[in-house]
């Protein structure tokens, strides 16, 4: 009898082909089988259902971004975090790290200064904490009004997220005028800050003097990330992401109060693994001053070369020309054209994992005949006259570096491909699924709606065989960890 009316949806539940292939013991292509013919094996059934059982335990997969490296912590001794959220439009980011430790087991007190509450009720605090919502030096309610004692005492640690340069300023210079900044001169817990600010207001000398006089009392900093502000502006000085964050504070309850090693995950699926990743774009010689390229920023491809980077995996990153910061990776190649790619890449394998987020040119001009003469594509190509509108020009395949990277006897074991289209989004991406012989594609429909170039906004079709999975607008950092968390519950 088949209990199972979706296999391939449980699969993906589960974790996806390799995940559950290897929990089970079993070849990805049993799993692939299962999902094909839609059906279970009677023997697997009871297995099946008590994985199932346990993911809905355990698994924290909530509606807001948690980092894969956190396990279930509900069997743990209780810990206790204290979080002051501090006033900016980051503010309700916070309530994703309330919701993530509430889950784990952790208790939270929760302090909201006045500029907070300009964009927080204190009341949408205690609903999703359970408690009350602390905001005053000196309540009626507290029966001996010191409170900040308590709460500066009564945590393993103290998470100020969002941290703005006001709270810093007062925090370095001693200042105490409210709840938040008492309790903070009041602890001798460990305290962290994560930082959100206008970059300009980050990279200020009267902050940064703020974040060095704190830094050498002890106090610890997870750094802002890069990115679009709510101003308008770009740079540094956006909050951590949420799992950033969370990651962070639980390995230092780990190290500070003996907290149960064995819940935060060194087993990581990527440790040690050679990640190849191709990004932004190619450019095709014309002549040795002209070039054709593309629109491609590299942001995407970009961002996860880092996080397959803070995963653990080895990465190598082939890059075209862009105008971003390089990220932190292992190694770092720069090319123009799609052959210098394709040689570098070849010249990078074997590699466990193959990613080819790059906009490759599928085709290079060949300057060919100038008013009935040849031209010569290394002199600049000049007008012979006034008269002269016209250039004809040949075109030339590029090599297919995807086609030839998931053909190549030194195959990656997962090979992943991006397409761009206009039209047609999923069939088109199909189509090249299957002739490139992919594990699965990420595709974008490059519309009005979806200016995925140059922008820090993405969204995405994850395509396979059988499934297509779907991710609205989201930022290019979310949609990074995305894909490889995908990747990494595909992994044989």
């Amino acid at each position: 009898m088949n209990f199972f009316m979706n296999v391939s949806q449980i699969i993906f539940d589960l974790g996806g082909t390799g995940s559950v292939a290897k929990i089970l013991k079993v070849r990805s292509s049993t799993i692939s089988n299962w999902k094909k013919n839609n059906k279970i094996p009677n023997s697997y059934s009871d297995k099946i259902l008590n994985l199932i059982s346990e993911i809905k335990e355990k698994r924290l997969n909530s509606d807001f971004i948690i980092d894969n490296n956190i396990k279930d912590l509900s069997n743990t001794k209780l810990h206790k975090i204290l979080i002051i959220i501090a006033g900016g439009v980051a503010s309700y980011k916070s309530l994703e790290l309330i919701r993530l430790f509430k889950k784990l087991s952790i208790e939270t007190d929760v302090i909201l200064t006045k500029s907070a509450q300009k964009f927080l009720n204190p009341l949408l605090i205690t609903s999703l904490n359970g408690k009350k919502c602390f905001t005053e030096l000196f309540s009626e309610e507290d029966e001996d009004n010191m409170s900040h004692i308590r709460l500066a005492r009564n945590n393993d640690l103290i998470l100020v997220a969002p941290t703005t340069a006001n709270l810093m300023a007062k925090l370095a210079n001693g200042l105490a005028d409210d709840l938040a900044s008492n309790v903070l001169l009041a602890t001798e817990n460990k305290v962290v800050l994560a930082p959100s600010m206008n970059p300009v207001m980050w990279l200020n000398p009267a902050t940064q003097d703020n974040i060095k006089t704190l830094k050498e009392r002890g106090v610890e900093f997870i750094a802002p990330d890069k990115g679009y502000m709510a101003c308008g502006e770009e740079g540094i000085g956006r909050l951590p992401e949420i799992s950033t964050i969370s990651e962070f504070v639980l390995k230092k309850i780990s190290k500070e109060k003996n907290f149960n090693q064995n819940l935060i995950s060194n087993d990581n699926k990527l440790k040690n693994l050679k990640v190849l990743i191709t990004a932004g774009p190619t450019q095709e010689k014309i002549d040795p001053i002209r070039y054709v390229s593309n629109n491609s920023s590299g942001k995407q491809g970009y961002a996860i070369a880092e996080e397959f980077k803070k995963q653990g995996a080895h990465v190598t990153l082939i890059s075209g020309p862009t105008n971003i910061s390089i990220p932190n990776v292992d190694k770092i190649i720069k090319i123009r054209t799609a052959d210098e790619m394709l040689k570098e890449a070849l010249g990078c394998l074997p590699a466990d994992i193959f990613v080819g987020s790059a906009a490759v040119a599928d085709w290079k001009l060949v300057p060919f005949d100038l008013n009935n003469i040849k031209i010569n594509s290394t002199n600049k190509i000049k007008k012979i006259n006034e008269n002269n509108d016209e250039i004809v020009f040949k075109t030339k395949n590029n090599p297919d570096i995807l086609k030839t990277i998931s053909c190549h006897k030194k195959r990656p074991k997962l090979v992943i491909g991006f397409a761009a289209e206009t039209n047609n989004l999923h069939k088109n991406a199909k189509l090249k699924l299957i002739s490139k012989k992919l594990d699965f594609i990420i595709a974008n429909k490059i519309n009005g709606e979806n200016e995925v170039f140059g922008n820090d906004f993405n969204s995405i079709s994850i395509v396979e065989n059988n499934k297509i999975q779907t991710h609205n607008k989201k930022n290019k950092i979310e949609i990074a960890k995305i894909i490889v968390n995908k990747i990494l519950n595909q992994y044989p």
